[in-house]
């Protein structure tokens, strides 16, 4: 990510996407109730509310809920959606909501325009409304998304073969910031907070290292050296974010928990030998 002079550079689709219920107007409280007094109920899986967790803080902007037939069709052949601003943006991986064939008849039936996500407690998480369903063809998201069909896949297995034969997309609208109370949550920046930062600090670029394991010295090699790329380019003060992946890594990797005490260790060591180095 490049700064200019103004400031960061635009989001994808030009506009950041931010589907949390503002608490201070009231919005939050009156989007609760209306959850609670809508008929239908999805409930959510792990794997959904993570999505309802990207899609409301705008990691997948311009998206605003759950991919409608469009937008599923968008990114499975073209692997991008249309942003808001007239763009082609990249999205190879559908964000897709499964409903089963009982919930199907019933929506159907009442005609009804909006739903409630529920957590695995029936507690409300967010509303989805001017819905529209459509066949989930699964071999054909199976196959575009991963260029085969062999058994094994582990998102495959969780999240689509056993999955509801519909889907259901719309508008989101999610009651209250997604957490997981695991310990990590203060890591769990948002974009908009991630921006914040950069400001804060001052970037005038910024470089992220995306990884499943534990620092080593090779990805120490990859940030150092990037670093200095960016410095010879005449970039004053380069910000490094590091990216690691929770949710579906190998079997054998180390937790993602012992990872960020891992993380935490080697930069506060770097950041004391080296001040002037700015790491997030």
């Amino acid at each position: 990510m490049r700064c200019r002079a103004g400031g960061l550079i635009e989001p994808d689709g030009g506009n950041l996407v931010d589907l949390v219920a503002p608490e201070e107007s009231g919005r939050r409280a009156a989007l609760r109730r209306e959850a609670a007094a809508l008929p239908h109920r999805v409930r959510l899986g792990r794997v959904d509310t993570e999505w309802v967790h990207v899609l409301s803080e705008g990691w997948a902007s311009p998206l605003r809920g759950f991919m409608r037939e469009t937008e599923f069709l968008q990114a499975l052949h073209f692997n991008a959606v249309h942003g808001h601003d007239g763009s082609m943006v990249n999205m190879s991986v559908p964000i897709v909501l499964a409903i089963d064939d009982a919930q199907h008849r019933a929506i159907l039936a009442s005609s009804a325009t909006s739903v409630a996500l529920i957590d695995d407690h029936d507690r409300p998480v967010a509303v989805l409304s001017d819905i529209e369903i459509y066949k989930h063809n699964k071999e054909e998201r199976i196959a575009r998304t991963w260029g085969t069909t062999a058994p094994g896949l582990p998102y495959v297995e969780e999240a689509i073969t056993n999955a509801g034969d519909w889907l259901i997309g719309g508008d989101l609208e999610v009651i209250e910031p997604i957490k997981y109370n695991d310990g990590l949550d203060q890591y769990r920046l948002s974009p908009a907070q991630l921006r914040e930062e950069f400001a804060r600090r001052n970037a005038d670029a910024v470089f992220a290292f995306q990884l499943r394991n534990p620092v080593h010295d090779g990805h120490a090699l990859l940030m150092t050296d990037t670093r200095r790329r960016l410095l010879d380019m005449g970039y004053k003060n380069p910000v490094l974010l590091l990216h690691p992946l929770g949710g579906f890594t190998k079997a054998d990797d180390v937790p993602l928990s012992v990872r960020m005490k891992q993380h935490e260790k080697v930069f506060s060591y770097k950041q004391s030998y080296h001040p002037s180095v700015s790491f997030l």
